[in-house]
C-alpha cells in the first residue's frame, strides 16, 4: 500500500511539476493566496511546501517583495553541462557496444515517429522521447553510480530543457542531435556517438546564452 501524502506533499509535487513544466515560469510570483486557490488547500501546507522548494532551491524568498521561481543562471548551466559532459559522454561510449538490436530499434521507431510531425506542436512527445532515450542510455552503460547521478539531476535537466525548448527551432535541432547519436549507436561506432553526445550537451548551454530573455511571466 502506498503511503498517504499529506497535503503539504501533494502541494509540494504539483507546485515543483508546475515549474518544471513552466506552468510558473522563472522570475514569476509566486501568490499564496493563489497557488492555495490553484491546488484548493489550505494556506498551512502551501507554506511548507514552499519552504521545501526554497531549501531545494527552486524559489527564492525575497524579504518585503515575496516568493519568486528562481532564475536559471549561465554559470550554473555551465556547470550541469560539464557534469554532464563528463559522465553521459562516458555513458554513451559504453553503452555503444552494448544496447540491443531490439533497443535501437525500438528507438529508432520513436525517432522516425517524431520526425514526421511539426515539433513545435509535439512538445510533451519530443520530452518523453528525450527522457526515455538518455535513460536508455544511462541503463545500458551498466555504471550504477553513474545512473544514480544522472537520475538524481533529472528535475534540473528537465527545467533546462523546458526553458530552452522556447527558443524558436529549438526542438528541431535538438532532435537531429539526438539523432546523430542514435545513428552512430547504430553503426556502433563508439567514438562517433561520444562526440556526437558531447556536441548534444554542449549545444544546451550554448543556446541558452542566446536566448534574448527569460519567457515572461503569465
Amino acid at each position: 500500500m502506498l503511503p498517504i501524502q499529506s497535503p503539504a506533499d501533494m502541494a509540494y509535487i504539483r507546485i515543483k511539476q508546475a515549474i518544471l513544466d513552466l506552468t510558473y515560469r522563472p522570475g514569476e510570483k509566486l501568490s499564496e493566496v493563489r497557488l492555495a486557490s490553484d491546488l484548493n488547500v489550505g494556506r498551512s501546507p502551501i507554506r511548507t511546501a514552499l519552504a521545501r522548494l526554497e531549501s531545494e532551491n527552486w524559489v527564492r524568498v525575497m524579504p518585503q517583495s515575496g516568493t519568486f521561481v528562481r532564475m536559471l543562471e549561465a554559470a550554473e548551466l555551465e556547470e550541469l553541462s560539464e557534469l554532464r559532459g563528463v559522465l553521459e559522454v562516458h555513458a554513451t561510449r559504453t553503452a555503444t557496444t552494448r544496447l540491443t538490436a531490439a533497443q535501437l530499434q525500438e528507438l529508432r521507431k520513436m525517432f522516425d515517429k517524431l520526425k514526421r510531425k511539426p515539433l513545435e506542436n509535439h512538445i510533451p512527445e519530443f520530452t518523453a522521447l528525450d527522457t526515455r532515450f538518455h535513460s536508455t542510455i544511462y541503463e545500458a552503460a551498466g555504471n550504477r553510480r553513474i545512473q544514480a547521478i544522472l537520475l538524481n539531476l533529472k528535475d534540473q535537466i528537465s527545467w533546462v530543457r523546458a526553458v530552452t525548448a522556447t527558443l524558436p527551432g529549438r526542438v528541431t535541432e535538438s532532435l537531429r542531435e539526438m539523432d546523430d547519436i542514435l545513428s552512430a549507436m547504430e553503426r556502433r561506432d563508439e567514438d562517433s556517438a561520444a562526440a556526437a553526445m558531447a556536441r548534444h550537451i554542449g549545444k544546451i548551454a550554448e543556446t541558452f546564452k542566446s536566448m534574448p530573455s527569460y519567457p515572461q511571466s503569465r
